[in-house]
């Protein structure tokens, strides 16, 4: 590859390539990430939106938090199975609604700690309302309210941290 063909303007992720250089020779070049410059933000916003749909299926009810983070992690069941320590057929049962009831304590510990989340995680979601756009040190020095509303899900409580207009 060519020393103009392999510069890209991306500061935020930098990368050492070798190329061919002007001068016919070989070396390295200091040049930023292709892939992150052009599809980093289309992955991050497909993650919000796989992620704001899951939870209001959550919500209503329609999946469990298995289900939910399974899929958050990109986990498939054996995976998750592997990890948890927990057999294919029960980590297939605890993503149904009826089995989901049935859970243990123990189980739900495991699943935690696959998903390196707290167990109150499984029966809680966390939201944080604001100016995403705008997440500075203003906003953090902000009063905040929690408020937490139940679902259609008897198992799931909706924790929102709003940040209070002055």
């Amino acid at each position: 590859m060519k020393e103009k063909d392999a510069y890209i303007d991306y500061e935020p992720q930098q990368l050492i390539m070798y190329v061919e250089k002007e001068d016919g020779s070989y070396g390295p070049i200091q040049t930023g990430s292709y892939i992150s410059k052009n599809y980093l933000d289309d992955f991050w916003d497909k993650m919000m939106k796989l992620r704001n749909s899951l939870l209001e299926k959550l919500k209503k009810n329609e999946i469990t938090p298995i289900y939910f983070y399974k899929l958050i992690h990109d986990f498939n069941d054996v995976e998750l199975s592997r990890r948890t320590g927990i057999p294919v057929f029960k980590v297939k049962r605890h993503q149904k609604l009826k089995s989901f009831k049935t859970i243990k304590l123990s189980e739900m510990q495991k699943y935690a700690y696959a998903f390196d989340i707290p167990v109150s995680n499984l029966l809680q979601a966390i939201v944080i309302e604001g100016n995403e756009d705008k997440v500075d040190s203003d906003i953090m020095q902000q009063p905040i309210l929690v408020k937490q509303t139940r679902t259609e899900n008897p198992y799931l409580v909706i924790t929102k941290i709003e940040l209070n207009k002055k």
